[in-house]
């Protein structure tokens, strides 16, 4: 004999007790609400440490006359870490042609991709480890390994100002992160991929920061005691050391950036001829001409391209 099977299917009406006749005239069934899915979230929520990730990961150790390179081996290739270390020498190049400052010795760079198994689903993002005195790469589905790159290695090759100013100095954290978007954008140009500006001219996006974002001015924020955002280091600032580039100099960009002492809003006039409130005004005013080349669905366009890579690296 066969055995018998009832098959259940998920309940799509429900009867629900009437509170008067009108009531149950008119509700006397209620759809159901539709299950709600518990999907696995794409995005990492859990962020990993520095030492548990070099535990977790096998790596495969590359050298290059500067660098001591640390790469997955689950999920990155040789022909990769090949291609990018001719990229890291490249850029080492770059950078000291202009800064004359370089590194004593090989600095370390470990090297992994966000959707590698051996982080679990746990969350990390490129960046610069002053305490470890290395440099973390990492690629996800938005951002490639050199996305930011040239910022990293910037503040490798000036490590011993690194570590002697950065959130110690007043003004100093500032000026190195807005220096290393500059070097970023002289280097690498403005591209799709590259961080912070993603392809949008750096003074669009400083207009439409100051009309619409709740931020203090850079005069402001500059001898602050309170430790500026990265909204406000690398992208604000970052924009406005660009503009001082090109209406003063490069060179001139460069050489400030090398100051070893707290930065006021008189530093500026040292370097630029004007104080910080100065100089930010003629910005200020220098900034709607930027829209002047596009049109209104352009500019919009161009914003929600940009708020959209900045949003997905803050989940």
């Amino acid at each position: 004999m066969g055995e018998s099977t009832t098959k259940e299917y998920p309940q799509i009406l429900q009867s629900v007790p009437a509170l008067s006749m009108e009531d149950e005239r008119n509700h006397s069934l209620t759809a159901a609400p539709p299950p709600v899915p518990q999907a696995i979230t794409p995005r990492p929520l859990i962020k990993i440490t520095d030492t548990e990730l070099k535990a977790r990961v096998q790596w495969i150790h590359y050298t290059t006359p500067h660098f001591e390179i640390s790469y997955d081996k689950i999920c990155l290739h040789s022909v990769e870490i090949e291609q990018l270390s001719h990229l890291l020498e490249s850029a080492y190049q770059s950078i000291f042609s202009l800064t004359k400052e370089g590194l004593s010795e090989r600095f370390p760079i470990y090297i992994t991709d966000l959707r590698s198994p051996s982080l679990m689903g746990r969350k990390t993002s490129t960046h610069f480890s002053a305490g470890e005195r290395a440099i973390y790469l990492v690629r996800n589905s938005h951002d490639s390994l050199d996305t930011e790159l040239v910022a990293m290695l910037t503040h490798a090759m000036r490590f011993p100002r690194y570590i002697k100013h950065y959130g110690i100095t007043r003004g100093w954290a500032l000026l190195e992160d807005a220096f290393g978007t500059f070097l970023s954008d002289r280097l690498q140009g403005n591209q799709k991929h590259s961080y912070p500006f993603y392809g949008v001219e750096p003074d669009v996006i400083a207009h439409y920061l100051k009309e619409h974002a709740v931020l203090p001015k850079l005069f402001y924020a500059w001898h602050s005691l309170r430790f500026a955002s990265e909204l406000e280091r690398r992208v604000l600032a970052g924009a406005f050391m660009l503009y001082l580039g090109d209406t003063a100099s490069d060179d001139r960009v460069v050489e400030f950036s090398k100051y070893d002492d707290e930065v006021t809003a008189d530093t500026f006039k040292i370097f630029f001829g004007k104080n910080l409130e100065q100089l930010e005004d003629e910005w200020s005013e220098h900034l709607p001409k930027a829209l002047l080349g596009y049109t209104e669905i352009e500019y919009r366009e161009m914003m929600e391209h940009w708020k959209k890579m900045m949003a997905w690296r803050t989940v």
